[in-house]
């Protein structure tokens, strides 16, 4: 009777009981597994702990790891028949993340696993591979750009593209562009009108966003600075006016980011369309891909280039300390965030194309490819938490510890 109270007064097992309820009132499907996953690592590690793992580190090491895979073995519980469970897209996430954020190709104080580690490092390999990868963004996001204009041009029988291109980007920024062009045999227009609509929307959108997310710092922060005296020299309508100039050539900003390559290729269309009508070239469906992922190459790189000339100014004093580059420029963090889930979401739409239609992967049923995934995704789960383990015993890394991911993991461990 003891032991059960001693049990229960585990936090663990508090944490436990708690996610199986807020899961039963969800109606998660498997609420108990799911509440093993999330709660019961650290009362795994107590169990398994002993006098003897703690003198020994590798024994300490290896019954940490045990326990991790305790601790998957209730994820893939937990999601191995849960077909509407996204288990494609969260094991790409997290194997992308792994190797892209987590492990840094550009970061050498980070060897998760030193055999094989210094292999994906760029400093491992000449110095260009490493001034190369220094501005991949010129390479990575013309080639992404082009690929999902192709996806979304692209006339295919089954139109299997379009179908499995993410319906958010297709609906809500291509759509809205691209239906304002129309290219006849010998003539191609804009509808100007409708185009500076939807340039005003997405203005007032983003815009919106930026408000709300810069609120506090740009806004709230400074007012209490102002009202105690921490800052002179500023009124509320001062503050109030940066903050509306900030959301405006922020918002602006992202707005042209998203326009500028498509009509640029609009624009490129519409000069070489009339030489391939010609040259009876358009009935060639490898050659239009090919042709339009070359139309969104170029326009992706034109975007980037004049993103990188700065040709609006700022004023400075729109920026905060954190921000020392002009903040009508799309930064270069950003630019690696969006260029990996653009790449995510190809690579996911690619994959689902595959294993759903091509005659060869349909061999194993569509349930054998959902439990390898759910395999795979419990596998990295392991990688990520093995490596919260690496990172507390080495003495942490500040900027690794700062990621979501790892934050996330840490909630769990």
């Amino acid at each position: 009777m003891r032991n059960v109270q001693l049990l229960l007064q585990d936090p663990s097992v508090s944490k436990w009981i708690k996610w199986v309820l807020v899961l039963l009132v969800a109606r998660v499907k498997k609420p108990l597994f799911w509440s093993s996953f999330l709660a019961l690592n650290p009362l795994i590690r107590r169990v398994l702990q002993s006098s003897e793992s703690q003198r020994d580190e590798t024994i300490g090491r290896r019954l940490s790891k045990l326990s991790n895979i305790v601790t998957c073995a209730f994820l893939y519980l937990a999601t191995h028949s849960n077909n509407g469970f996204p288990k494609d897209y969260v094991l790409i996430y997290l194997w992308m993340s792994y190797y892209g954020e987590l492990d840094k190709p550009s970061d050498l104080r980070v060897l998760v696993s030193p055999q094989t580690s210094r292999y994906f490092k760029v400093e491992t390999y000449s110095p260009s591979v490493a001034l190369l990868y220094q501005h991949k963004e010129y390479v990575i996001y013309p080639l992404i750009f082009g690929q999902l204009l192709s996806n979304y041009l692209t006339p295919t029988k089954y139109k299997f593209n379009q179908r499995y291109l993410s319906s958010s980007i297709k609906s809500q920024i291509l759509s809205p562009i691209w239906i304002t062009y129309s290219l006849g045999v010998r003539s191609h227009s804009i509808a100007w009108g409708r185009l500076f609509r939807s340039y005003a929307y997405h203005n007032l959108v983003i815009g919106a966003f930026v408000g709300l997310m810069a609120f506090k710092s740009r806004a709230l922060d400074q007012y209490y600075e102002l009202k105690y005296g921490i800052v002179s020299g500023k009124s509320v309508a001062d503050i109030v006016k940066q903050y509306g100039l900030y959301i405006f050539h922020k918002a602006n900003s992202y707005t042209n980011f998203i326009y500028l390559p498509n009509i640029v290729s609009m624009l490129l269309i519409s000069i070489s369309a009339s030489t391939l009508s010609s040259m009876n070239l358009w009935n060639n469906k490898n050659f239009f891909k090919l042709y339009i992922k070359t139309i969104g190459f170029i326009a992706g790189f034109v975007t980037l280039y004049v993103n990188a000339q700065e040709f609006v100014p700022d004023f400075g004093y729109l920026r905060d300390k954190s921000e020392k580059n002009n903040i009508r420029t799309v930064s270069k963090t950003f630019l690696d965030g969006l260029n990996l889930y653009l790449f995510r979401l190809i690579l996911l739409s690619k994959w689902r194309i595959t294993k759903e239609n091509h005659p060869s992967f349909r061999k194993l049923k569509l349930s054998s490819w959902y439990k390898i995934e759910t395999i795979l995704m419990c596998f990295g789960v392991y990688k990520i938490m093995t490596l919260n383990d690496f990172l507390k015993r080495h003495g942490g890394n500040t900027e690794l510890e700062s990621l979501p991911l790892i934050k996330g993991i840490e909630m769990i461990m």
